[in-house]
């Protein structure tokens, strides 16, 4: 069969079963048993000649020689070397150890190497030396196993009694290995997994029981054939046992080891770096592609100007279970071998999954000596995703944390999975909402929601991600409560205008900050009568109090109940909202936090209140309130102890923040209020709600 260039070879192991031969001439008639007749294979190669593979001596019956379906191999981890005008050709030959060359054929073997895990049997005629013809046969069985990139997951049962005090190490040729207790049983049946590629496909990997410790005496050992692993179909558990070697200590112990093993075929990440622009100078450019442990570097640029670099190679990665690519640019130094990165950037693949095939154009981020996080460039790269293994496999595999998706069958699955997704209870959505909720603080924020949809595959703006938490976000405090996600859940259609509606929120819901603290100040405003312009002459009566104090900046505005009274006497008797507000362990509070918490339930518009709380907070006159100014800020607009609204404080500046300031400049406040009214003054919810 000559080769079609359209057919890609694939690296594997080629086992041929010796059957029989059959008409044998050139013998003896009477002197049978002086023949010792053995078959000889060689697979002529361009490259690296392979090791000459033979057989053992057969057993004659009459004309016939039986090999007792004896099995040899090749290791191919070429085959395009095999290649000679077109064809692979096995040299196959009947020898005796006197004698020599009794008969001999050339075989092609290349429709076998193209068809993986088929078993053909094959009657070859075999020409004595000097003969035209001939009636004489051999009988041999082909079959080849491709050796294809991919995660091999390996489970052990029956190991040895005793286990609690025992450890089994598993360990790969290429350094691979990982050490369990034998009492784990949930690590012996499926914690074991290996990434096997060219670097140990024809190798065995080394399986030991040791004493406690797992660096003591080994008892017991054994191998396992790599190769053999990827018979089955791809993803098929298949059970089998293997033999023990053990200590002779140990001869009271089963001879044998119970294996699980299941092969996970690698789909192949095809990168092409088109070009590179704003990237720092490198006087040898490079970009590195890198996926859990397997590097690939580009060749120099194929053309180079003054804003951006071109390349023109393209670069193969095999993927199983990764949901991201590390992308870094960088200078290799080619006398070294070293490669120094500039930049660098994580790449999520699950678009790629997806789609199939994608453009992308990745920021680079490099950490300069303060550290910080810059800009240093970016590079527009083409992706295409190839998976040859079974249809309907979903990337990534093995991955119990993100979405999977077919390749290129993305709204298929989707429309699948609407039709025959069940009910879920409220176990179910209390999982989900558990997983999302990454700080276990109750309540989903935007970078956890962003972190979601980043594992899914999707690519979201600021816009998009505020725009989906105000739709659950009724009480306006930039976060989800999971009273919110589980009527979004349950809602027909959550995206419908009406859905406010369908959901009916708590007192809790509705105003997260309001407490007993907060009613206070309320019942003690109604009571006094205080105004707008009471609280504003509190205000400016502790700004200069604090102006004329030689204390620190972070206790000035420090005050006792005796000095409340002399600077706010229209607030009546205070002693209840002091109390409230003075902790168990100081006499003093902050008059900031007295004079905002009366502000909240006074007659104060929005912007008002913006404006009083820069007057109070910017304490530096720096134009932006930073992140430990926010949070004093609301631990007096929610009467609530400081360490309640570290995360307030964080998603407001997140959701408001200047960017490249880190702080809030009076406008975004005052946005921010309008935005987000509950994330920044609570309004007051009657007690009968």
């Amino acid at each position: 069969m000559s080769y079609n260039p359209a057919h890609r070879f694939k690296p594997g192991r080629l086992f041929i079963t010796c059957i029989d031969a059959e008409n044998i001439r050139g013998r003896a008639d009477n002197n049978e048993d002086t023949l010792t007749p053995h078959l000889l294979f060689k697979l002529p190669t361009t490259g690296i000649d392979l090791p000459i593979q033979q057989s053992r001596i057969g057993t004659i019956k009459g004309y016939n020689v039986a090999f007792g379906k004896e099995v040899v191999s090749f290791d191919i981890a070429n085959p395009e070397q095999l290649l000679i005008d077109g064809d692979i050709s096995l040299i196959v030959q009947l020898r005796d150890g006197l004698k020599g060359l009794i008969a001999q054929c050339n075989a092609s073997i290349t429709e076998v190497l193209l068809t993986s895990g088929v078993e053909t049997t094959r009657s070859l005629s075999v020409l004595t030396p000097g003969d035209t013809s001939t009636n004489s046969t051999v009988n041999l069985a082909f079959n080849f196993v491709e050796a294809n990139p991919g995660l091999l997951k390996l489970s052990f049962k029956n190991c040895v009694e005793n286990s609690s005090k025992r450890y089994i190490s598993v360990s790969t040729p290429d350094g691979q290995s990982k050490t369990s207790s034998l009492a784990d049983r949930s690590s012996l049946e499926g914690g074991f997994s290996f990434w096997v590629d060219d670097k140990n496909w024809f190798g065995e990997i080394d399986v030991e029981i040791h004493e406690e410790g797992g660096d003591q005496e080994v008892i017991g050992e054994c191998k396992l054939v790599i190769i053999d692993c990827f018979k089955g179909e791809d993803g098929e558990m298949i059970s089998s046992t293997i033999s023990m070697s053990w200590d002779r200590r140990m001869n009271a112990h089963t001879p044998s080891i119970s294996v699980r093993h299941c092969f996970l075929a690698a789909g192949i990440v095809r990168v092409k770096c088109i070009d590179a622009n704003g990237v720092r100078d490198a006087a040898h450019p490079r970009v590195v592609i890198k996926a859990a442990g397997r590097t690939l570097m580009t060749e120099k640029p194929t053309l180079t100007t003054s804003s951006s670099l071109l390349w023109d190679n393209e670069l193969e990665i095999p993927v199983v279970s990764e949901s991201s690519l590390t992308i870094k640019f960088g200078d290799f130094d080619q006398v070294t071998g070293e490669f120094e990165s500039l930049g660098s950037s994580d790449l999520s693949l699950l678009p790629l999954y997806k789609s199939a095939s994608i453009d992308v154009s990745v920021d680079l981020k490099h950490q300069n000596e303060l550290g910080e996080m810059i800009d240093v460039g970016k590079i527009q790269l083409a992706l295409q995703f190839v998976f040859q293994g079974p249809t309907k496999v979903a990337f990534p595999r093995d991955q119990g944390t993100v979405q999977s998706y077919i390749p290129g069958d993305s709204e298929a699955i989707t429309e699948q999975a609407k039709k025959n997704a069940p009910g879920f209870s409220d176990f179910d959505i209390k999982q989900a909402f558990d997983k999302i909720d990454l700080d276990k603080n109750g309540y989903i924020g935007a970078a956890e929601l962003r972190h979601c949809l980043v594992c899914m595959g999707e690519h979201v703006t600021e816009a998009e991600i505020d725009m989906m938490i105000s739709m659950l976000d009724l009480n306006g405090d930039g976060q989800v409560s999971f009273r919110g996600f589980k009527a979004m859940v349950e809602s027909p259609d959550p995206a419908n205008d009406d859905f406010s509606y369908l959901y009916v929120p708590t007192r809790s819901d509705r105003d997260q900050g309001n407490n007993i603290m907060q009613e206070v100040f309320r019942k003690h405003v109604r009571a006094h009568s205080i105004t707008k312009a009471d609280v504003l002459r509190a205000w400016d009566a502790l700004r200069r109090s604090a102006l004329s104090s030689r204390r620190g900046s972070s206790t000035r505005f420090d005050i006792g109940y005796e000095q409340l009274s002399e600077l706010m006497p229209q607030f009546g008797d205070s002693a209840e909202v002091f109390g409230l507000l003075r902790s168990d362990t100081d006499n003093v509070i902050d008059g900031r936090q007295l004079v905002m918490s009366f502000a909240s339930v006074a007659a104060f518009s929005s912007t008002e209140k913006c404006k009083l709380a820069f007057d109070m907070f910017d304490v530096d006159g720096s134009g932006y309130l930073s992140i430990d100014q926010i949070e004093v800020l609301l631990t007096c607009t929610h009467s609530s102890k400081r360490e309640t609204l570290k995360k307030k404080a964080y998603n407001l500046l997140r959701l408001v923040g200047d960017k490249g300031t880190e702080g809030v400049s009076m406008k975004a406040l005052t946005l921010g209020a309008d935005k987000f009214p509950s994330l920044i003054f609570p309004s007051i919810v009657d007690q009968k709600v």
